[in-house]
């Protein structure tokens, strides 16, 4: 594992673009996509002629097809891009990192999208996780495999496994899923630009719903069309454009080793991707957990959110429900680690809305920078963000501001 880090603030991000959050906009994926860009490059000072590299894509069915290319013609750049990239989930700041560090490029866009899909219908007769398992004797993902039907491990079927799971191993109860949901939904009440606004108890996560078991309503992300951006660049160039330019820190990926094409069994709670990029973002960084004063665990569906605080190493494999209820702050009715750390305060993806965790980057900026508005953390100068799945696609970054 490697623990250098040339990159260390080398890298900052200037500009934040977000297209309205909504169930059904009536509006393609490359309008929302150009809407969030032109706010970002705006708010970094910028106009279209500065940008020289660029990475786009999108999430869901209906997303812009074309990623970069759509964004490059409709901004109408011209041919001065020296790099572009098609991206995925977190990945793509990191990837754009890298290539403003390298000198691939000075200055990058990052735009990702959402178009809302067919999440919330998992329960319907075509689903193929209840074909498989039917076909499978009642087996599941998790001991029958996956081999043939490779997309429905990224529903509901699979993590829902994993809470059962969990669960059972650990001897927790549904109650540790549903802090993260009551956490989320309270931040998101603050957040303008939250799909979901409306304070939720534990009851009514306790009553909502169940999907399947033991997952419910509440568990999942909210499917949304939406569009963010931002803007990267060297830190010696953006000293020179915003008062508070917010730096990548430290930054990795992180790869299970297992389920790459076909999301075949899992193996082990603690051997999930999450905890290899929690692992080895420690080394990189100087920020420590207890300097944390935010952290954004990907919450596509609470387990995810339980893996990645176990495995940042708030607390051990199997303790989260005992941490999270000594570090929950009754009369704001949200988590407050440490009795510092605020979790996901722009809502995450379960209020927020599916951005595939990328939102997370907007709202950390944000928040470092002291532009979040009601919902602003005082004097917050750093965050933990941790993206995606269990499987081949998660990414661990610090973000931090002077």
């Amino acid at each position: 594992m490697s623990t250098r880090n040339p990159m260390k603030d080398q890298v900052a991000i200037v500009g934040l673009g977000s297209s309205p959050y909504g169930r059904d906009l009536r509006r393609t994926a490359s309008s929302l996509a150009l809407e969030a860009s032109v706010k970002a490059i705006r708010d970094a000072g910028l106009t279209k002629e500065d940008i020289d590299g660029l990475c786009g894509y999108g999430f869901g069915f209906g997303s812009f097809p074309g990623g970069f290319m759509d964004v490059h013609e409709g901004l109408g750049i011209g041919p001065r891009l020296t790099w572009v990239t098609n991206s995925w989930l977190g990945a793509g700041l990191l990837e754009t990192a890298h290539a403003v560090y390298s000198g691939a490029c000075d200055v990058a866009l990052v735009v990702m999208t959402h178009m809302r899909d067919t999440r919330s219908s998992v329960s319907a007769r075509n689903d193929p996780f209840r074909v498989r398992t039917a076909q499978t004797g009642g087996r599941g993902w998790l001991e029958g495999g996956s081999r043939g039907t490779p997309g429905a491990a990224l529903g509901t079927g699979v993590y829902a496994q994993w809470g059962a799971r969990y669960m059972h191993e650990y001897g927790a109860p549904r109650e540790v899923f549903g802090m993260i949901a009551v956490n989320n939904r309270t931040n998101a009440s603050r957040n303008p630009n939250a799909l979901l606004r409306e304070p939720i108890t534990m009851d009514d996560y306790l009553n909502a719903r169940v999907v399947r078991e033991p997952l419910g309503l509440l568990d999942m992300d909210v499917p949304v069309d939406a569009a963010e951006a931002i803007i990267v660049t060297t830190a010696e160039r953006a000293k020179d454009m915003v008062a508070n330019p917010v730096y990548v820190h430290a930054a990795t990926y992180g790869e299970a080793g297992y389920g790459v094409h076909a999301y075949d069994n899992g193996r082990s709670w603690t051997e999930t991707a999450p905890w290899v990029a929690m692992r080895s973002i420690w080394p990189k960084s100087d920020v420590t957990r207890d300097d944390l004063d935010l952290f954004f665990p990907y919450d596509g569906f609470t387990p995810n959110a339980i893996a990645f605080t176990e495995a940042a190493g708030f607390c051990e494999p199997g303790g989260a429900y005992d941490f999270l209820q000594s570090n929950w702050d009754k009369d704001e009715n949200r988590l407050r680690l440490g009795g510092k750390t605020y979790v996901s305060t722009n809502g995450g993806s379960c209020s927020h809305g599916r951005m595939g965790g990328f939102n997370y980057y907007g709202e950390a900026v944000a928040q470092l920078r002291g532009s979040a508005g009601e919902r602003q953390i005082p004097g917050a100068r750093n965050a933990l963000i941790g993206i995606g799945s269990f499987y081949h696609d998660p990414t661990a970054v610090v973000l931090r501001t002077d």
